[in-house]
C-alpha cells in the first residue's frame, strides 16, 4: 500500500513475525483497513498485532478480534471482510455523483 497507489483498501490477518521496518511503513499507510485478529492465536503475539494496528495512519481502520486460535476464524469474519471490500472497491454507477471528499 505504501509503494502501490492503486491499492485503495486492504484486509489484513494480524499476526506472525513483524519486523521493525513494518511499523515504520505502517505509519505511511492511510487507506481504509480491515484487520482480523484471533485473540488466542497460539502462533502470533497479540500485543505485537495490536501495536501494529495502532501504528497504521489510516483514519478508517477496523479491528475485528475473535476468540479462538489461528484456525478458529468464524464464518462471519469472512462476511464482514466481504462487506468491507464491497464498500470500498465498488465502482460508482454511471450518472452517480458523489459529494466532494466522499469515497465512491
Amino acid at each position: 500500500a505504501v509503494a502501490e497507489p492503486r491499492i485503495v483498501a486492504a484486509g489484513l490477518f494480524a499476526g506472525s513475525f513483524v519486523p521493525r521496518t513494518m511499523f515504520e511503513e505502517a505509519r505511511q499507510v492511510t487507506i481504509p483497513l480491515h484487520v482480523l485478529l484471533q485473540w488466542d492465536d497460539e502462533g502470533n503475539d497479540r500485543q505485537t498485532a495490536l501495536d501494529l494496528f495502532d501504528a497504521f495512519a489510516s483514519t478508517e481502520k477496523t479491528l475485528h478480534a475473535n476468540m479462538g486460535g489461528h484456525t478458529g476464524v468464524p464464518q462471519f469474519a469472512a462476511e464482514d471482510a466481504a462487506r468491507f471490500f464491497a464498500r470500498h472497491l465498488r465502482r460508482p454507477q454511471a450518472g452517480t455523483h458523489h459529494q466532494a471528499g466522499s469515497r465512491p
